[in-house]
């Protein structure tokens, strides 16, 4: 991210412009991967194997993780055709917390040991904090479907 002195204060803002350019393009490449079943597949599988090689590393407290995998797991669902019922701008925000997680060059570098994943955990805050009423709505799908799906093999 860019920053910049405000009037030689010791505080810090960002570059409007910046951040609405890199917002912009968040947005685009999350469409992209929406649109593109394969390349959202890919994108699943890979940050699912890079959250189970760093789940014990510092930097992300179990509950960050676990608000991660629902977002996976809502994904997967999505892909399948199984759950729909999310608005197109939550799943786009999901899609981009879930590359943001994935790029190899983030804001902090994932390899500097403790402050590498603070950014990534940062990130999936402030997703969870706008989209966390449709996370919910999708654990409580999940919870029924499983419970559905439970019922069936007993009765098998």
């Amino acid at each position: 991210m860019f920053w910049k002195r405000n009037n030689d204060q010791a505080t810090l803002t960002q570059d409007d412009s910046v951040i609405e350019k890199k917002k912009e393009e968040a947005v685009s490449k999350a469409q992209d991967y929406i649109n593109d079943k394969d390349k959202l597949q890919n994108l699943i599988k890979e940050a699912e194997q890079k959250a189970d090689l760093n789940q014990n590393k510092n930097g992300i407290v179990q509950e960050t993780w676990d608000n991660l995998k629902n977002m996976f797991e809502l994904i997967k669902a999505y892909i399948k055709g199984d759950y729909r019922n999310i608005p197109y701008g939550s799943l786009a925000l999901i899609v981009g917390t879930v590359l943001y997680f994935v790029m190899p060059a983030d804001a902090i570098p994932d390899i500097i040991a403790a402050l590498g994943f603070t950014d990534d955990a940062a990130v999936i805050a402030f997703t969870l904090k706008k989209v966390k009423e449709d996370i919910d709505k999708f654990l409580e799908w999940k919870n029924t479907h499983d419970l559905k799906n439970s019922d069936l093999t007993d009765k098998e």
